[in-house]
C-alpha cells in the first residue's frame, strides 16, 4: 500500500535492475545483497575484516545513463557490550550482539571528485546517488511479484527517481513544543548521604559517558518495518550524539548506545499512549525494572545486559501533556533526573531524523537544563537567540548548538555531583557511527516521509537548512521548523550547489575543519568574598585559545580556581559570619511569616548549607544550600565552604595548604612549647556532690576528658570562682556544643558509651573539672596540653616518623561507604602530629583506603520538591514524588512497596493558592460584520465577572487597562457600485390606439439610498410609446356617425391622434372612424 502511494506520487520514475560487477565493470551476479560469512560480531576489529568484505562494485541503468558505482563498507561499529533486544508480549523474545555490515559510501567510478554515494544493501539497494547535476535516488519495488517487467525474470526491480520529479505545495507552518515533567530535580532532604563521598570537585571540565539505552515502541516498528528500524534508530543517534559533542555545551559529554531494545507487542507493565506524561511516568518505572545493577559499563555482566544511565523511548504516537489527545507536544523529561535510576529517562515523539533534536533536547532536561527564556536572559528580545532548548520549535530556532544558559545548566548539574554515574568510561568506546552526512543517507524527501508518512515529499525548497517544508497527508505544505539533516542538498543566489551544515548551506563537499579547543589565560583575581576571617577570590579561564570549531573537543581540566584572602582576623565584637547570613533572611517571609533567624549548631546537616534557627520556636531549617563562599564549615574547623562544599584549609589560613598544627597548636611547629599532662582520675569519694577531677591551666590546648565506663555521674566544667558552664546546680544539660573560655567544648553523652568533653583550645581563662557523683566513682581520664617556655624549637632533641593514623570513621552508615588512613608525621616521644616537613619526604608510605559499611541502607521514603500550583488562584493542586527506596550502593537505590518503609507515608498532592481570583473580563462573541460589505465593524459584550463565571461586577472592579476591546473594524469584502433601478410603467396615455407611458429611474446604492454615481449612459427610458386596443361596438340609438359642425378641428384631433379619447372621438365620430 505504502509503495503504491509512493509511486503514484512521482511525477515520473523508472526501473532498472542493479546487478553487481567487478572493478572492471564485468558482470557477477543479480543478487545485489552481498552476502558475507555471518555478521560482525561485536568488538570485530576493522582490521580484520576482508578487503572483499570492505569494498563493492554495481552497474545500474536509468534516464540515458550507465552508473558505475564504486562503495566502500563504512562500519557501524558499536560499544563492545551494544546488543539489540526484540521483546514479545511476555518479554525477550531473541536477541543479537552482531551487526549488520551492509553501509556502503562512494562514488562513481569514472567521477570520483563530482559524485558521492550512499547506500544500504541490506535489503536491496537504498539509498542516493548524487552527480553534478542531479540526484537520483534508489530503492528496492518491494511487494511486486517476480514474473514483473521485461528484466529477463531475473535480479531484483528497483524504483529509480529524480529529485526533481517531486511535485510541490506550500501551507502555513504549525508549531511544535516540549514539555517538562512536573517531578521535581531532587529530593528536599538534609541527607547527602547520596554522594557515597563521591562528590566531583567544583569548576572542572571532565570527560563524561552517557551509556544509553534506546527503546522503541510497536508503533515505530509498524511504520519503519523490522528489517529497517535498528538502521534508522542508530542514525538518529548518531546526530543526538554530535549535539552533544558540540564545543558550545562547554562540557565533554559522549553518548553511548549500549542496549537498543525493539517492542514489536505491548508490555505487561508498559502503557504508551497520547498521554505523554503517563508514558513517562510508565517508561521510568519500566525502564529501572530492566536495569543491569551488575555492570558498570566497565565490565560485561553475567546477565550479558549492558548498564544503562539514561534511557530514551522513542514512539510515533502523537503525544500530548496531560491528555490522552494528539497535539503539539514532541517531547517530555524530568528535569535534572539524570544518575537516578526512575528520572533519568524521556519519551520523545518520531518526527524523522529531526527526532534527534527533541532527544538532544529531552536528555539536556535531565541535565538539569531548563527552556530557553524560561527563568532565563537566553533567547529573549535583547539576548542571544533561543537554540537547542527553546521551548518551541520556530524557524528563529537554531537547533544546531547550546545557549550559554543550557551551558550554565549543565555545568552546575555536573559541578554539583550529580552526575557522578557519568564518570566511568567503558572499558572500549568504538561505538563509530557513520561518517556520511545524515542528509546525504536520507535526502529531503526521505525526511519528510519519515515525519508525515510515505506520501509525503519535499515542497518549499527555500531555506531547507532552516526549516524542512513537506506534504501532508492532506497534500497541504507544512513544517515542524526542524532544519534538514545535516548534508542535505540546498542552494541559494550565491552557491549553485550546496549541502546543509549547521543550518547553514555551504558550498558541496565542504566540512569545516576539526580543531580542539584549548585554554586561554587566567583573569585576573576576583573580589574577596569577605573583608575579614578569611574569604575567597576567583580566577577564571575559558576554552577560546583557540575555541573549539568544526566538531572539536572542548577542553578538560579546571576551569575555575580560588584562592584564600583577607585571612586576618576581624575584629573583636564582629558579628558571626554565618549569624549574618541568617539574619538577612528576618524580611524575607517563610511559609507566609516573619521570624528572626539564628544559626543552627547542631548536628545532622550539610556543613556548608545555612540552616538557620528560628528564634523563640522549636524549628531550623535550610534557607539557603549554600552559604556565602569563605564561610566556616565548622566553627571550630579553619576549613571553608566554597560553592557549597567543604575544602580543606591549611593551619596558616591557605586554601589547599598541607600546614598542620602541632600538639600545641602552634601552624608548622615540631611540639616543643608545650607538654602533656594526663591521668586518671579514680578516687573513691562519697556520692551525692561535685568533687574536682583537675584543674586546666589558661592556654591550654587539646582538652580530652572521659568516663572509663558508662555510670550515673556527670562531668562538669567551672571557672576558678563557682561560675559552672556545664552541669552546674544540680541540674544536667542536653549534650551539645558550649563556647567557653574561647574555645568550643563538645559535651557528648552517648545512651551506651561513657561520658566525654573534649576542646581544642587554647582556654582564655583557667577551667576547673568536676564531677558530679551519684554512684560510685569509676575512673575519669583527662589529657591536655599546657604551654611551656622553652628556648629553641627541640629538633635536635627529638627524633620524628611517619605513621598510619587509625581508620578513619566510615564516609556512610549502609550503602558501602570508605574508610582512608592517613599517614602523618609525628614525634618519637609523645606521638603528637606535627608539620610534614620534619620527616623524611622519601620515606613516606602510601595512604590506604577500604570499603566499609556495605550493607543496604533501612528503607525509607524519598521526598521530591512540590510541583508548581496548578492555578494562581481559586485553589489548585500541587503534586510531588513519594517513593519509598533503599539505598543499596554508593551512586545506586532501588525502589521498594510502600509497606517496606514503617513510617506514616508523606501526601504527595494538596490543594494550593486556595485565595480567591481577583474578577476578570469575560468576553462573550463577536457579532456578525456589519454593514455586508466595505469597512464596518464587530461587536461583543465584555463582563467583569468572578473567576468562577457566577457572579457579574461592576466594570469599575475590573482593570480598565485589560480591558479587552468591545469593537473592532472588520469588512466582508468591497461592496457593489450604485445601479440604476427602474420602477413599473405607468398607465397608457390612450384609452384606444397609440399612447404613452411612463415609469420612474432611481440611482441606488447597495443599502437602497439615493445615489448620484450611477453612468448617465446606462441609465434606463423613462418614457416609452403604448397603445390601447380600440371598442368596435357602434354608437348606441342608431345614431349617424358624423362630425359635430362646430367643432372645426377634427382634423387636428386626427393629426394629433387624440382619437383615442373619448371626448374628442365623439365629436369627431366620422373623422376618427376606423382610428
Amino acid at each position: 500500500k505504502h509503495k503504491a502511494e509512493f509511486l503514484s506520487m512521482l511525477e515520473h520514475y523508472q526501473l532498472t535492475v542493479p546487478v553487481r560487477v567487478n572493478e572492471r565493470g564485468q558482470f557477477m551476479s543479480y543478487t545485489v545483497k552481498h552476502y558475507r560469512p555471518g555478521r560482525r560480531r561485536r568488538g570485530l576489529d576493522q582490521a580484520e575484516l576482508d578487503h572483499t568484505e570492505t569494498r563493492l562494485f554495481y552497474r545500474l541503468s536509468a534516464y540515458g545513463k550507465h552508473f558505475h558505482l564504486n562503495l566502500t563498507l563504512n562500519p557501524n561499529l558499536v560499544s563492545k557490550h551494544f546488543t539489540v533486544e526484540y521483546w514479545g508480549k511476555d518479554g525477550l523474545d531473541w536477541q543479537h550482539s552482531v551487526v549488520d555490515n551492509c553501509h556502503y559510501v562512494g562514488y562513481l567510478l569514472d567521477q570520483y571528485s563530482t559524485t558521492k554515494v550512499a547506500l544500504s544493501n541490506c535489503k536491496g539497494l537504498h539509498g542516493v546517488i548524487t552527480t553534478e547535476d542531479e540526484q537520483y535516488l534508489i530503492e528496492p519495488l518491494k511487494n511486486i511479484s517476480r514474473n514483473f517487467s521485461d528484466v529477463n525474470h531475473e535480479g531484483q526491480p528497483h524504483v529509480i527517481y529524480k529529485k526533481t520529479s517531486i511535485p510541490s505545495l506550500q501551507e502555513p507552518s504549525e508549531e511544535f513544543s516540549c514539555g517538562v515533567s512536573a517531578n521535581p530535580p531532587y529530593p528536599a532532604t538534609d541527607s547527602d548521604s547520596s554522594m557515597g563521598g563521591h562528590r566531583q570537585r567544583r569548576s572542572v571540565s571532565s570527560e563524561r559517558f552517557v551509556e544509553t539505552l534506546v527503546v522503541a515502541d510497536k508503533m515505530m516498528v509498524g511504520y519503519h518495518g523490522r528489517k529497517d528500524i535498528e538502521h534508522y534508530i542508530l542514525s538518529v543517534m548518531n546526530i543526538v550524539a554530535k549535539l552533544y559533542r558540540d564545543a558550545s555545551l562547554g562540557n565533554v559529554v559522549n553518548i553511548i548506545v549500549t542496549r537498543l531494545i525493539v517492542l514489536t507487542e505491548d508490555q505487561p507493565n508498559l502503557e504508551i499512549n497520547h498521554h505523554a506524561d503517563k508514558s513517562l511516568d510508565s517508561f521510568c518505572k519500566w525502564q529501572k525494572s530492566i536495569l543491569s545493577h551488575q555492570g558498570d559499563g566497565n565490565s560485561i555482566p553475567e546477565n550479558g545486559i549492558a548498564h544503562h544511565d539514561n534511557a530514551v523511548l522513542i514512539t510515533r504516537y502523537d503525544i500530548c501533556t496531560y491528555k490522552n489527545k494528539p497535539c503539539g507536544t514532541l517531547g517530555l523529561a524530568s528535569v535534572a533526573g539524570m544518575c537516578e535510576p526512575e528520572r533519568s529517562c524521556s519519551i520523545n515523539e518520531d518526527i524523522g531524523l529531526g527526532s534527534a533534536f527533541t532527544i538532544a533536547h529531552e536528555i539536556g532536561h535531565n541535565f538539569g537544563m531548563n527552556h530557553d527564556g524560561i527563568g532565563n536572559s537566553c533567547g529573549t528580545k535583547g539576548h542571544e537567540t533561543a537554540k537547542l532548548m527553546a521551548a518551541h520549535i520556530t524557524a528563529n530556532t537554531n537547533p544546531f548548538s547550546w545557549s550559554a544558559c543550557s551551558k550554565d545548566y549543565i555545568t552546575s548539574f555536573l559541578d554539583s555531583g550529580r552526575g557522578t554515574c557519568l564518570d566511568n568510561e567503558p572499558l572500549k568506546r568504538n561505538f563509530l557511527y557513520p561518517t556520511v552526512a545524515p542528509g546525504q543517507v536520507y535526502d529531503a524527501d526521505e525526511q519528510c516521509r519519515f515525519q508525515y508518512g510515505a506520501s509525503s515529499r519535499q515542497c518549499k525548497y527555500g531555506e531547507v537548512c532552516r526549516e524542512l517544508w513537506c506534504l501532508s497527508k492532506s497534500n497541504r505544505c507544512v513544517t515542524n521548523s526542524i532544519p534538514a539533516a545535516e548534508g542535505t542538498l540546498c542552494q541559494t543566489s550565491t552557491i549553485e550547489k550546496g549541502w546543509c551544515y549547521q543550518g547553514e548551506c555551504v558550498a558541496f563537499g565542504t566540512w569545516p575543519q576539526s580543531v580542539d579547543g584549548s585554554w586561554g589565560p587566567w583573569t585576573t583575581w576576583g573580589e574577596c568574598s569577605r573583608t575579614c576571617g578569611g574569604g575567597v577570590s576567583s580566577s577564571m579561564r575559558h576554552c577560546d585559545s583557540p575555541a573549539p570549531t568544526g566538531g572539536g573537543k572542548y577542553c578538560l581540566g579546571e576551569r575555575k580556581r580560588y584562592r584564600s584572602c583577607n585571612t586576618d582576623a576581624c575584629p573583636a565584637g564582629s558579628r558571626d559570619f554565618r549569624e549574618k547570613q541568617c539574619a538577612d533572611f528576618d524580611n524575607m517571609p517563610f511559609r507566609g511569616k516573619y521570624y528572626n533567624w539564628k544559626q543552627y549548631t547542631g548536628g545532622g546537616v550539610k556543613p556548608c548549607a545555612l540552616n538557620c534557627l528560628a528564634e523563640g520556636y522549636n524549628f531550623y531549617t535550610e534557607r539557603s544550600p549554600a552559604v556565602i563562599d569563605g564561610t566556616r564549615c565548622q566553627a571550630d574547623s579553619l576549613d571553608i565552604c566554597i560553592n557549597g562544599e567543604c575544602k580543606h584549609v591549611g593551619c596558616d589560613n591557605i586554601l589547599g595548604s598541607a600546614a598542620k598544627e602541632d600538639r600545641c597548636r602552634v601552624c608548622g611547629g615540631d611540639g616543643s612549647t608545650c607538654e602533656v599532662t594526663e591521668g586518671l582520675f579514680n578516687d573513691s569519694l562519697p556520692r551525692g556532690g561535685y568533687m574536682e577531677i583537675v584543674q586546666i591551666p589558661k592556654g591550654s590546648v587539646h582538652i580530652e576528658i572521659r568516663e572509663e565506663a558508662v555510670s550515673k555521674n556527670y562531668i562538669a566544667l567551672k571557672s576558678e570562682g563557682d561560675d559552672y558552664y556545664i552541669n552546674g546546680a544540680w541540674t544536667i544539660d542536653w549534650p551539645r556544643k558550649f563556647d567557653i573560655a574561647g574555645t568550643a567544648f563538645h559535651y557528648k553523652r552517648p545512651t551506651d558509651e561513657p561520658e566525654s568533653l573534649e576542646a581544642l583550645g587554647a582556654t582564655t581563662e583557667n577551667l576547673v573539672v568536676m564531677v558530679l557523683l551519684q554512684e560510685q566513682n569509676l575512673g575519669i581520664h583527662y589529657k591536655f596540653n599546657v604551654p611551656i617556655q622553652r628556648i629553641g624549637s627541640g629538633d635536635n632533641e627529638m627524633g620524628f616518623s611517619w605513621h598510619h593514623l587509625p581508620w578513619s570513621e566510615c564516609s556512610a552508615t549502609c550503602a558501602g561507604g570508605s574508610q582512608k588512613q592517613e599517614v602523618v608525621c609525628k614525634r618519637l616521644d609523645d606521638g603528637s602530629v606535627v608539620q610534614n616537613s620534619y620527616c623524611d619526604p622519601d620515606s613516606k608510605p602510601p595512604g590506604n583506603q577500604r570499603p566499609c559499611n556495605t550493607e543496604p541502607c533501612p528503607p525509607e521514603w524519598f521526598i521530591g520538591d512540590w510541583s508548581e500550583c496548578g492555578k494562581t488562584c481559586d485553589g489548585g493542586i500541587r503534586t510531588r514524588t513519594v517513593l519509598c527506596i533503599r539505598k543499596i550502593g554508593p551512586t545506586e537505590e532501588e525502589t521498594l512497596e510502600d509497606s517496606h518503609c514503617l513510617t506514616h507515608r508523606p501526601i504527595e498532592q494538596e490543594s494550593c493558592n486556595n485565595q480567591s481570583c481577583p474578577p476578570q473580563w469575560v468576553m462573550l462573541d463577536w457579532s456578525e460584520c456589519t454593514p455586508k460589505c466595505g469597512p464596518g465593524f464587530k461587536h461583543r459584550i465584555v463582563l467583569c465577572k468572578s473567576s468562577d463565571l457566577t457572579k457579574t461586577f461592576p466594570p469599575a472592579l475590573c482593570s480598565d487597562q485589560n480591558k479587552p476591546p468591545v469593537r473592532i473594524r472588520c469588512s466582508l469584502g468591497r461592496c457593489p457600485p450604485p445601479r440604476w433601478i427602474p420602477g413599473e410603467w405607468g398607465q397608457c396615455s390612450a384609452q384606444c390606439g397609440l399612447g404613452q407611458q411612463m415609469r420612474m429611474v432611481q440611482c441606488l446604492s447597495y443599502t437602497g439610498q439615493p445615489s448620484t454615481e450611477c453612468p448617465e449612459s446606462l441609465r434606463p427610458n423613462t418614457m416609452q410609446q403604448c397603445e390601447s386596443k380600440c371598442d368596435a361596438t357602434p354608437i348606441s340609438g342608431g345614431d349617424e356617425c358624423k362630425d359635430v359642425n362646430k367643432v372645426a378641428y377634427c382634423p387636428l384631433v386626427l393629426k394629433f391622434k387624440f382619437c383615442s379619447r373619448a371626448y374628442f372621438r365623439q365629436m369627431c365620430c366620422k373623422t376618427c372612424q376606423g382610428h
